[in-house]
């Protein structure tokens, strides 16, 4: 089935965004050590590398099992925390970054450097959460839009542009990555197609195999 197709393609290729968001949470404590609320800042990142620790057990169990069954069950477990790995990019300017004590011009290149890093880590999900629609906004949406209409409802110019642009960034890129998903479906269904093919030439006796030299 071409659900079982999408799963293992997500699963194949988890470790890749774990280890960049987990990179992406070092650099953030490295960035706001300086004026994060230092409990709230090390209670983030200690619940996140729980969370990547979670989801790569999961992906361990996963690449154990001998059959693919069950696999609404295994993408179920793993859009839940691509969501919940989403939801805490896009708590991070709420918490951890204050909006009072900052003067203006810091708190925007805070809050800059910080979308900088979500956007990579946007921008990356194209490649390994494209397969699937739904894994792909599961972490788009709660990483960035969060984010966003808190910089837009701040209220000044210069930190409503900055959400603004992020979103219309995110936008371009969500078009993107729809496009993607078509190609990639269209050739896992094309995978598919081909082996039942072969399946079914298999068991028919029927040999296609060319000789050396043939055309």
């Amino acid at each position: 089935m071409l659900s079982s197709r999408v799963t293992q393609h997500l699963y194949r290729n988890s470790y890749l965004s774990y280890i960049a968001t987990a990179g992406g949470a070092l650099l953030v404590v490295w960035l706001l050590y300086d004026i994060a609320p230092r409990q709230v800042l090390l209670l983030w990142f200690s619940l996140f590398l729980l969370l990547t620790m979670a989801r790569s057990v999961l992906t361990f169990c996963y690449q154990k099992q001998k059959t693919s069954k069950h696999c609404d069950r295994w993408l179920g477990l793993f859009l839940l925390g691509t969501f919940v790995s989403g939801l805490f990019w896009g708590v991070t300017g709420f918490l951890l970054i204050p909006h009072d004590s900052l003067p203006l011009l810091d708190s925007i290149v805070y809050q800059g450097m910080l979308m900088l890093f979500i956007g990579v880590l946007f921008a990356s999900s194209v490649i390994t959460y494209s397969v699937s629609r739904g894994a792909y906004f599961c972490f788009a949406l709660p990483a960035v839009v969060p984010q966003c209409m808190m910089l837009i409802y701040r209220g000044d110019d210069y930190h409503s542009f900055l959400g603004g642009f992020m979103l219309a960034y995110a936008l371009v890129v969500s078009v993107v990555s729809i496009y993607v998903n078509r190609m990639l479906l269209l050739s896992l269904a094309t995978q598919e197609e081909n082996e039942r093919l072969r399946g079914l030439m298999k068991t028919h006796g029927i040999d296609i195999t060319l000789p050396p030299g043939g055309t």
